[in-house]
């Protein structure tokens, strides 16, 4: 068997297992277990990302990103989950009326986000000014340290966890399995269209710098795979394409490749900016967590952000 159809088939058997824990989870027909591998994923990535500034000895506050990592995906999973509940949590110290504290009715998954974003940018500067005030930090030291350690929680933890915001909607989480089906096979089917076709036509790398081994053929041919199926996959989804599902489709696909492809460029770079070539060993062919969502991590975001103002 050849290095190169061993590795496809590595990849797919990696993307099988991840897909079909998510469809498992969504059969299940449970919030909580989609709440449960969403989490999972985004900690054992946290985890991941620890390691690899451990072992490469980048400047940075490991633990901070850790903790906000670990914590971050599970607080949110449980804002959501609070809004599944068919009443309204009751009331802190047993009082009735007006001064029912209801915490579901009062949950926005955005504002909630947000907040905890600034929050932890704050946290992760006021720990560089204590480690040049009292630690001996250089400036350009605590600026790379602060930097690192906002990237590390930011991506692709906080940006993947935005796939917590459909728990409460039962017909959005088809939706993201679609998103998510057509983010993965445009990685897929760019490694395929790739071995196949890559440099015949044009000599240029797609990447050269960031991901060598990425060519234009296998850009534009995924770019063509990917769309088809994901357009008779549509039918599983729930989108309101309205009198225009033809022109809706070719404006929603493109930008859902151009970020699928940007996600893992940018997995890629951060890679090589820590000189290792996988994120861990858990996947055969793929590498860690981290490098199977680092993709959806770019699309589920812009998923999340953009879809309501389109089909409101």
């Amino acid at each position: 068997m050849s290095p190169k159809l061993k590795t496809f088939i590595e990849r797919g058997i990696s993307t099988i297992i991840l897909l079909s824990l998510l469809g498992g989870a969504v059969c299940w027909n449970s919030s909580i277990g989609y709440a449960i591998l969403v989490c999972v994923l985004c900690n054992l990535t946290s985890y991941e990302w620890f390691n690899m500034l451990r072992e490469r000895g980048k400047e940075s506050n490991r633990g901070l990103a850790l903790v906000a990592g670990l914590l971050y995906p599970w607080l949110m999973a449980a804002g959501m989950l609070l809004l599944c509940t068919e009443e309204p949590l009751a009331v802190i110290g047993g009082v009735d009326g007006p001064t029912s504290i209801f915490l579901a009715a009062n949950f926005n998954f955005n504002t909630v986000a947000l907040s905890l974003l600034v929050l932890y940018v704050l946290v992760a500067f006021f720990c560089e000014l204590y480690r040049m005030d009292y630690k001996g930090s250089t400036g350009a030291q605590a600026l790379s340290s602060a930097g690192m350690t906002i990237l590390s929680f930011v991506y692709p933890v906080w940006l993947f966890a935005f796939a917590l915001c459909t728990l409460n909607d039962p017909a959005a989480i088809y939706n993201l399995l679609w998103l998510i089906l057509a983010t993965k096979m445009s990685d897929i089917w760019a490694y395929v269209s790739g071995v196949l076709l890559g440099g015949r036509f044009i000599k240029r790398k797609f990447s050269p710098a960031v991901s060598p081994k990425k060519t234009w053929e296998g850009i534009i041919g995924s770019f063509i795979i990917t769309s088809v199926c994901s357009w008779y996959l549509l039918p599983i989804t729930t989108f309101d394409f309205g009198q225009t599902p033809v022109i809706f489709f070719c404006v929603l696909m493109p930008a859902i490749f151009i970020l699928s492809v940007a996600g893992d460029l940018a997995g890629s770079l951060i890679k090589r900016g820590v000189a290792i070539k996988d994120s861990g060993s858990l996947l055969p062919g793929i590498g860690g967590i981290f490098d199977l969502i680092d993709s959806p991590a770019f699309t589920v975001s812009f998923f999340a952000a953009v879809m309501p103002i389109l089909c409101a």
